[in-house]
């Protein structure tokens, strides 16, 4: 199963990448309703629409199709990673930066905070009134915190 999901990941860029936009992750797994093979798509200077996801899964679905490498019936789902999406690596923190954030560090203690910046391996984020810088390998999980 590695190697067709391999092959669907490589087609997913490939048709992303003709709309400007790339792939933040691929699984496929049975849930209750069946298996599912969820596509999330994001756009590194903006946010995904509801077209984009139209777009991307007509695409991909052809190629689906067309390919046949999944045995079994299944469900595709195109979507964004959400407005509290997962800050995975220091890139994203660099990207929103301005933007309120969840940090779960390895400790186990939690900043919520507005990323200031980022250089090197630190990230300042102002908790409240205070700023902090954080050392990005000491960071367990992060997200961003929608405002509203």
């Amino acid at each position: 199963m590695e190697d067709i999901l391999k092959k669907i990941r490589e087609e997913a860029e490939r048709v992303v990448e003709r709309y400007g936009l790339e792939v933040f992750d691929l699984t496929f797994r049975r849930e209750s309703r069946g298996w599912v093979l969820r596509l999330t798509i994001d756009n590194p200077v903006g946010y995904i629409s509801i077209k984009d996801c139209e777009l991307v899964s007509r695409d991909l679905e052809r190629w689906l199709d067309a390919e046949d490498l999944i045995e079994h019936s299944y469900t595709l789902e195109v979507s964004s990673p959400g407005l509290d999406r997962p800050l995975r690596n220091i890139k994203d923190f660099e990207r929103f930066v301005g933007k309120l954030a969840k940090i779960v560090m390895e400790d186990g203690t939690t900043i919520v905070g507005r990323i200031l910046s980022v250089e090197g391996g630190s990230i300042k984020v102002k908790d409240g009134k205070k700023e902090k810088v954080i050392q990005y390998d000491s960071i367990r999980r992060a997200n961003l915190k929608p405002e509203f």
